[in-house]
């Protein structure tokens, strides 16, 4: 092999070598941060979920894997994070190529996976809906959800369908600490409040203010400045009865 020949394979070597450390180097700070606001995030859902469960009782490394074992609600939001920002990555990604062969890899598999969750809650996240941390989702499932954005603290009970107007469109925003009972109806380009509570049949198509009691179809407000920390810690008090005692 002449010289010219070895030092052209050299820096060929050379060049390919740069490329993938070069990629390397890339996702690491494409993904990275990413990764922390995604631990950070599933944290903050499993300490909501294990306060509600247990309330009171310290949480440890047990208690945390059992959530997750035995709460669909849980895994259907943890399935939904994962989901998301591989989805988010992907598309702010030029380079591109780790992402295509990553789909290849691993979307069979992952899809499998999305639908055995689905199956098993019986429940439906929109692939682009934004969660903050710190999210509950009932157990129960059945639920339908399409919110552009929900905020931390937020409680959604089971049978809950929130999503577009077929007349106008648009999706709802969900603010934080909002309570949302079981077997309401939310559509539309409208924003939920901080801290409103939805008490169970509630059907919502208008935007409501922070700290109310919403009821009925269509919903009427029955209470301001109401705290409904008590229903998002507690499963089990009963909404009705309790909203009722506190209005007086």
């Amino acid at each position: 092999m002449s010289r010219v020949s070895k030092e052209a394979i050299d820096a060929a070597h050379l060049s390919e070598q740069i490329q993938i450390d070069g990629s390397r180097h890339y996702l690491a700070e494409i993904y990275q941060p990413y990764r922390r606001q995604l631990m950070a995030k599933i944290g903050k859902d499993i300490e909501v979920a294990h306060r509600r469960r247990w309330p009171g009782r310290s949480m440890n490394l047990a208690s945390r894997l059992w959530l997750v074992l035995s709460s669909p609600g849980l895994r259907l939001l943890l399935m939904h994070r994962i989901n998301n920002g591989l989805n988010s990555k992907r598309n702010n990604d030029k380079r591109g190529w780790f992402e295509r062969l990553r789909s290849i890899l691993f979307a069979l598999p992952n899809s499998l996976l999305k639908s055995a969750i689905k199956m098993n809650t019986m429940s439906f996240i929109q692939h682009d809906s934004e969660v903050e941390g710190g999210v509950s989702f009932s157990d129960q499932g059945h639920i339908i959800f399409g919110a552009l954005q929900t905020g931390e603290g937020t409680v959604i009970g089971t049978r809950v369908t929130v999503g577009m107007s077929l007349v106008i469109g648009g999706r709802p925003k969900i603010g934080r600490n909002v309570w949302i009972g079981s077997d309401c109806v939310i559509y539309g380009a409208i924003d939920i409040g901080d801290g409103a509570t939805l008490l169970p049949g509630t059907v919502l198509t208008k935007s409501v203010p922070a700290g109310v009691v919403m009821q009925g179809n269509p919903a009427r407000m029955v209470l301001r400045h109401f705290d409904n920390s008590m229903l998002r810690e507690h499963r089990q008090v009963d909404p009705m009865q309790y909203v009722k005692t506190t209005g007086g």
